[in-house]
Parts: structure tokens; C-alpha cells; sequence
């Protein structure tokens, strides 16, 4: 799907508020809620060490 930027400032939003644990995944809309798994999954994996740039 084609994001304009509001969508994208939308899903970042949305993002930090399930990774805040303040609103749950049941709770994004659903037109965003694929795209907000995604980048919580990629900070938790960024969080946890995932992104090794050190060598």
C-alpha cells in the first residue's frame, strides 16, 4: 500500500503507543495495524540487539 506522509506519522504514532504498552495491537486501526507489527517488531528486534553494527 502507498502511504502519503500523514499515514506514515500515523503508524509511528501508533507504534510507540503499543511499544509503551498504553494501547494494545487490538486497538490500531485496522488500515494501520499490519504496518505497526512490522516496526514493533523491528524496534523490539533493534532494542534487543538485533542491529549488530559493531564489527
Amino acid at each position: 500500500m502507498k502511504w502519503n506522509i500523514i499515514d506514515l506519522k500515523l503508524i509511528d504514532a501508533w507504534s510507540v503507543l503499543v511499544l509503551a504498552e498504553r494501547k494494545t495491537i487490538e486497538e490500531v486501526p485496522e488500515k494501520y495495524r499490519q504496518e505497526v507489527k512490522i516496526k514493533v517488531a523491528e524496534k523490539t528486534i533493534e532494542v534487543l540487539g538485533g542491529e549488530n553494527n559493531d564489527s
